[in-house]
């Protein structure tokens, strides 16, 4: 079976992958509540014949579904949770289908679907003996909240020889850029109470200590690389003013290029945190809530996707999609298209062009020696095996996840020929490379070269 055809498979069942983004779209399910999403994958993968594993016992909603044997082993990796309070309809004005509902506005519900549907064609192959190896697909639960370092703990992504993934975005382009390791604490302080008008002097308030915390951590970012990133929310405080807290609680997370500048960075915030404590007479406490790895871009895998962005033909946009389009583009003015752009390393003068049209219908390879400042526990897989991904354009130029344009055009038109589009380009990666032992080896190389000196444990491994 050639290339085409395995193609041509996933082309034949377009309606069947767009139902299934859909009624996940329509169904949108958080982080670790995806019964019904990860429910609605495995029903269809069972049915087109691939064996399933349900992983819930290590975590929730979480599984494998496998095809063939033997070496190559090419993984696919699929998500499918939504975000809190981005419901959306299909419209170019902000219309929530349930006020504060969550909504698909990272494209997950595209995201699964695409390597499933990779994964379909690859099967088709593999079952006329035209390709030998197995295809994984793994439904990966919790994106948002970073589940990918249990599976990864676990042993889940042992023994694969490559791994390909993709992300709904603006734009059409190998993702060869680097993303950044993060790590979320939640630190707690322990006081104690007291009337704050009478006798405040007996008081040992742990909201004081949050406070210092948070003070000290601001004075710690001019000590700390220019990369690196600390975002803070109180998430309690206290229950009346009058009251001298016994309690307080906030949520710290760092970010940085590298693991390896977080860990150090991370200790630091936890001394500050001791030292608030020892100013207020309190007690400080921490727990890592989670955490991933940065991206490692392979660059032969990375050039085996471009080939195969440049081979399948681009999505046709219809009237409807392009009205829809600029509706939600129009949200956005040049600046902040171009912004959008830029977190991808896209160049200025290709950004220039691209923020004029309402769709990129063209392709690209963007992010060479770029990290953007987001964090994906993508990261964590590419410590673990050749890992590399695309973009493409499943919304306007300018809109950027994690909004509301982002979860309308995610169940439209657009998103779902941008869906498909993406599904070929994986298909036609992974066949390559299930006939190319040479680029498999190339690319273990590329992988052993980048990732020698350091040793991979999950990030509730590192610090203690």
């Amino acid at each position: 079976m050639s290339k085409d055809k395995v193609l041509n498979v996933i082309e034949a069942s377009r309606e069947r992958f767009f139902r299934l983004a859909a009624e996940i779209w329509y169904h949108p399910e958080i982080a670790y509540q995806e019964r019904e999403s990860a429910g609605l994958q495995k029903a269809a993968l069972r049915e087109l014949g691939f064996r399933v594993e349900e992983l819930d016992q290590i975590q929730p909603h979480a599984f494998i579904a496998e095809f063939g044997s033997g070496s190559p082993v090419i993984g696919l990796l699929g998500e499918y949770d939504a975000l809190p309070g981005l419901s959306q309809k299909v419209s170019t004005v902000q219309e929530p289908v349930v006020p504060g509902g969550p909504g698909h506005a990272c494209g997950h519900n595209l995201l699964g679907t695409a390597c499933l549907a990779a994964a379909t064609g690859l099967k088709a192959a593999l079952d006329t003996g035209h390709l030998k190896g197995t295809v994984r697909y793994y439904g990966c639960p919790a994106e948002e909240q970073v589940g990918k370092p249990v599976l990864a703990k676990a042993g889940v992504f042992a023994g694969l020889d490559a791994v390909l993934s993709w992300h709904p975005a603006d734009i059409n382009t190998v993702a060869a850029y680097a993303t950044n390791a993060s790590v979320e604490l939640v630190f707690r302080f322990k006081g104690v109470p007291a009337h704050a008008a009478q006798v405040p002097h007996l008081g040992r308030s742990a909201l004081d200590a949050l406070t210092l915390m948070s003070v000290g951590v601001e004075f710690l970012r001019e000590h700390m690389p220019q990369s690196a990133r600390v975002h803070y929310i109180v998430t309690s405080g206290g229950d009346r003013p009058n009251i001298v807290p016994k309690d307080a609680e906030g949520n710290f997370q760092v970010r940085s290029p590298r693991m390896r500048e977080v860990v150090p960075l991370v200790r630091r915030v936890i001394d500050v945190a001791r030292g608030a404590g020892l100013m207020t007479g309190t007690h400080a406490e921490w727990e890592v809530l989670h955490g991933c790895y940065d991206v490692v871009p392979n660059p032969v895998i990375s050039d085996v996707l471009y080939n195969n962005l440049k081979a399948v033909p681009l999505p046709v946009f219809d009237a409807a999609d392009r009205d829809l389009a600029a509706g939600l583009a129009a949200h956005f003015d040049e600046d902040q298209k171009r912004a959008t752009l830029a977190m991808f390393g896209i160049d200025p003068a290709s950004a220039a062009t691209i923020i004029h049209s309402p769709l990129h219908e063209s392709v690209g390879y963007w992010g060479i020696g770029w990290t953007i400042p987001a964090s994906t526990d993508v990261g964590d897989v590419s410590h673990l095996a050749p890992t590399a991904q695309i973009n493409t354009a499943t919304w306007p130029v300018g809109v950027g996840s994690h909004t509301w344009q982002a979860t309308a055009a995610s169940g439209s038109g657009i998103g779902m020929k941008g869906m498909l589009y993406a599904a070929k380009v994986l298909a036609g990666a992974a066949y390559d490379l299930m006939i190319r032992p040479d680029l498999l080896q190339k690319a273990r190389s590329e992988f052993l070269a980048v990732t020698a000196d350091e040793t991979y444990a999950p990030v509730k491994d590192l610090i203690k």
